[in-house]
């Protein structure tokens, strides 16, 4: 008698799915910008729970370039209206449980995380600084630049506060997110972030 052989056997196999971690890039600057505004004195008349920090492409990867810009969400006297030439114009209003937002941050990619640790503190410095006195969604103004005389005057006068902030011993954890670059976040972790469509003054009827 031929010999038949045994039919295969049903093995249960196991999928093992791998879960990526997400990394959300505005809500990491947001808890550094929290931070900021927790330990400078000169950061205290700042609600950070009024702001929000976005994510923006830029068209070129060369890191040369603006990092961040700092949008305010009212005109210049504090006012979220205005009359120009008989007509209304009304900025858009983005409502939290704290109050509107007054400011919005924007983080440009991936030149912002191009930036060594220290230049991608000052950047997120320099644009709070940009932040009224008043924290009434207006630009502090130097005269009547928002830099005064020079960009480097500006960010000199900056200096001493990032100094202080990292005398105060942020912990380290926090501040990982300054010191990747994207691709080694990538290779750790789906990135995601905020966008939005920086506001425009809308006419109204």
């Amino acid at each position: 008698m031929a010999h038949r052989p045994q039919p295969p056997k049903c093995v249960n196999i196991a999928i093992v799915r791998i879960h990526r971690p997400t990394i959300n890039l505005t809500e990491r600057l947001e808890v550094i910008i929290h931070d900021l505004c927790a330990r400078i004195p000169e950061f205290a008349h700042i609600n950070p729970r009024r702001l929000l920090v976005c994510v923006a492409r830029t068209r070129s990867t060369r890191a040369a370039g603006a990092f961040a810009k700092i949008i305010p969400m009212r005109f210049p006297d504090g006012s979220p209206m205005r009359t120009v030439r008989d007509q209304l114009f009304s900025l858009p209003q983005i409502p939290t449980v704290d109050g509107d937002v007054l400011y919005l941050i924007y983080v440009y990619l991936p030149r912002f995380f191009q930036q060594p640790f220290e230049r991608r503190l000052l950047t997120l410095v320099h644009e709070l600084y940009h932040i009224a006195p008043a924290f009434d969604g207006t630009i502090r103004l130097f005269g009547t630049r928002a830099h005064g005389a020079s960009r480097e005057q500006f960010n000199d006068r900056l200096l001493p506060l990032i100094q202080y902030y990292l005398d105060t011993k942020p912990a380290e954890e926090l501040l990982a997110i300054l010191r990747d670059d994207l691709s080694t976040l990538s290779r750790q972790a789906t990135l995601v972030g905020r966008t939005l469509s920086v506001p425009k003054a809308i006419k109204l009827k």
